[in-house]
């Protein structure tokens, strides 16, 4: 789990260190302490501390390195999805990991819901993305470095949720594509620990052998699968279209006494002619993932 320190969450609140000490002291805002007396934070804390708080300033001031970075800052506090997406999209195809993490990870401790991160400012401006590679302003390699860079940021949301016992129940999350940056069962996981879920992600889909494994072994309640209908991913799940329709079906099989729940996810489900859609629960966006689970 990473940790902020006392500075870093005073910079971010606009405020000095005395004052956040007070804070922790009388409950304003929670913190964990080692042994010696050091306060550590975690994005959850800063994240609370704003939900509880909504008239506060969102200063945000510990990475405020360069006047683009002020601007997101602005963005996030006026809830300007439009702009946010627009950034995204381009520091994503430049590889500017420092401001694709800005925008997820700030939004996040503003106190934005996972759902609405991945809704309103991930998949929009992932679709930006796609249509600057129909319109061949970018390459498939820029497009497959913004999904990559995007999917390490996305996956940071789960340093505060870390696996363990909280609602009881346990999911597999499992992606269709082979070789590809899972981006769409990333978002799953990150929904499904905020709901409290203990989750195993195995990424490209595996084996039916080894799932019915792990579903025994780990006691899984809960299975997502995820087909992406982007350009990066059509290329490679729409020439195996056959063989992932016949593990759909497979998998539905096997599972159909059981009382496990199968959620499929994507906009590429459209594409399978024979998907079982009575037998299964399916989402377009994480906010419909978020209300099946």
């Amino acid at each position: 789990m990473k940790y902020l320190n006392s500075k870093e969450v005073a910079n971010i609140l606009g405020i000095n260190i005395s004052t956040l000490k007070r804070w922790t002291d009388n409950g304003t805002i929670k913190c964990k302490k080692t042994p010696g007396g050091h306060r550590k934070f975690t994005m959850q804390h800063v994240r609370e501390y704003y939900k509880n708080n909504k008239e506060s300033g969102k200063n945000f001031g510990a990475v405020l390195d360069t006047v683009d970075h002020k601007e997101i800052y602005n963005f996030i506090k006026n809830n300007d999805f439009d702009s946010l997406t627009q950034r995204l999209a381009e520091t994503s195809i430049l590889s500017d990991d420092l401001s694709v993490n800005t925008i997820i990870r700030s939004s996040y401790m503003s106190g934005y819901p996972v759902a609405d991160i991945f809704d309103k400012i991930i998949e929009p401006a992932s679709d930006i993305v796609e249509n600057w590679l129909n319109s061949k302003s970018i390459s498939h390699i820029e497009e497959y470095i913004s999904r990559k860079l995007i999917t390490r940021g996305i996956e940071t949301l789960n340093q505060d949720k870390p696996n363990g016992t909280y609602n009881g129940k346990a999911a597999l999350c499992i992606n269709f594509e082979d070789d590809l940056p899972d981006l769409g069962i990333a978002m799953s996981e990150v929904v499904l620990r905020h709901c409290g879920y203990n989750v195993f992600n195995s990424g490209s889909h595996a084996e039916l052998g080894s799932l019915k494994t792990i579903i025994k072994k780990e006691k899984i309640d809960t299975l997502i699968f995820y087909l992406c209908d982007r350009q990066c991913c059509r290329a490679t799940s729409l020439n195996n279209l056959k063989k992932t329709g016949n593990q759909v079906i497979e998998i539905v099989n096997t599972l159909q006494n059981s009382e496990i729940l199968i959620i499929f996810g994507g906009e590429g489900l459209k594409h399978l002619d024979k998907f079982p859609k009575e037998r299964v629960e399916t989402f377009n966006s994480y906010k419909e993932l978020h209300s099946i689970v």
